[in-house]
């Protein structure tokens, strides 16, 4: 049976998503003592544990396979491998901030940093998984190729999708098909008013 994502969403990526955008609103407010303890809330462990769980070792019971995908890289020209900037902020929008999967909020990568500027101390930043804020981290965006470009993709746009890091990373070179995922192209977009907290950037051309 097919399935939307490898693993649907815990309780707290919701959780996590209010958090970290009322915490945004504390920082527009210049509260940065509220904006701390909400972004300390949202340092949410049982978030790692879902990514490891989707985005660690292979599992055959999430990703229904025992090993990973052998293929032959494409030797023909494909373009660039990455959009550009602005193609990836069109994505980004296009898809509401949220993940295509799963249909988790995701936050941009802009408003992680701005996180990080007004609060060095209260968010975690650091070279492995654990070292960083877990709610940051998880519900961070990315930009992911539905046919990924190790397997013939390209970095046109019909082939772009809005990622969670679990997703992105749980995924990796597989085919849809090779772990029973549906087209995540086969639902529009969820519509509604989460902004991927780009209301913390300074100009919104810059939400990636």
């Amino acid at each position: 049976m097919l399935r939307r994502c490898l693993l649907p969403p815990i309780p707290a990526h919701d959780l996590a998503a209010n958090l970290l955008s009322q915490a945004a609103d504390a920082i527009l407010r210049r509260d940065f003592a509220d904006a701390a303890d909400l972004l300390r809330d949202s340092d949410l462990r049982p978030l790692e544990e879902h990514r490891y769980a989707v985005a660690g070792p292979i599992n055959l019971s999430i990703h229904r396979r025992t090993k990973l995908p052998v293929f032959q890289r494409p030797l023909e020209e494909r373009g660039r491998r990455m959009p550009t900037a602005a193609v990836g902020r069109g994505v980004l929008a296009r898809d509401g901030y949220r993940c295509r999967f799963c249909g988790a909020r995701t936050i941009v990568a802009g408003a992680r940093k701005a996180f990080v500027k007004a609060l060095p101390e209260v968010v975690r930043w650091g070279p492995r998984n654990k070292d960083c804020h877990f709610g940051l981290a998880v519900l961070a965006a990315s930009i992911d190729h539905v046919v990924p470009f190790e397997r013939g993709g390209t970095s046109d746009l019909d082939n772009l999708v809005t990622a969670c890091n679990p997703c992105q990373y749980g995924r990796g070179q597989f085919l849809l098909e090779e772990l029973d995922l549906e087209d995540p192209r086969a639902y529009a977009p969820l519509g509604d008013s989460w902004d991927g907290l780009t209301r913390l950037l300074p100009h919104r051309n810059t939400a990636l």
